[in-house]
Parts: C-alpha cells; sequence; structure tokens
C-alpha cells in the first residue's frame, strides 16, 4: 500500500523542461511537474497512482521525456525515500 505525503522542487536549470522539476507525492498520486525556473509557471505535468498497472514506468518514462538520466534518477530516489515505492527491478 503507497500512502505518502511530501513536495520538492529539484532545481535542475538547462538539464531539465523548464528547469524545475516539482514532484508532489499526495495519497497514492504521484504527480510531476516542469516549471520555469525564473517565473515558476507551469510548463507541463503528469501524474499517475499507485493503482496503475506499470506506475512505476510511467514515471520512469515521464522523468526521463522532462531531464537527463542523471535527474531522473536523483528524483526517484528522493521519491524512494520519501515513500515505500521502490523501482529497483530485481
Amino acid at each position: 500500500m503507497y500512502v505518502m505525503k511530501a513536495t520538492k522542487n529539484f532545481k535542475i536549470g538547462e538539464y531539465a523542461v523548464g528547469g524545475i522539476i516539482n514532484v508532489q507525492l499526495v495519497g497514492k498520486v504521484v504527480i510531476i511537474k516542469a516549471l520555469d525556473y525564473n517565473t515558476k509557471e507551469l510548463v507541463e505535468a503528469g501524474s499517475t497512482t499507485t493503482d496503475t498497472p506499470g506506475f512505476k514506468n510511467q514515471i520512469d518514462d515521464y522523468l526521463n521525456k522532462l531531464t537527463s538520466h542523471y535527474y531522473a534518477e536523483k528524483i526517484k530516489d528522493w521519491i524512494e525515500e520519501k515513500s515505500d515505492i521502490k523501482f529497483t527491478w530485481f
């Protein structure tokens, strides 16, 4: 059962769409937003619930669309730290 509540802004800069990736963990919902670095306005957003089949792949794919693999891994590490979601495949 995945129940969580946490929010963090990752100020990545030129290696991310918009420059800031905002991640919110609310109940069973994972919300990922790309924000403009200067204005903090929404550039792009996506969400999934932990009840959705393949939600870990959805998160991984979306993060890799928004930023580099390195920063996607850092964000997934934070999600693992703040919830009981684990992205390990073995």
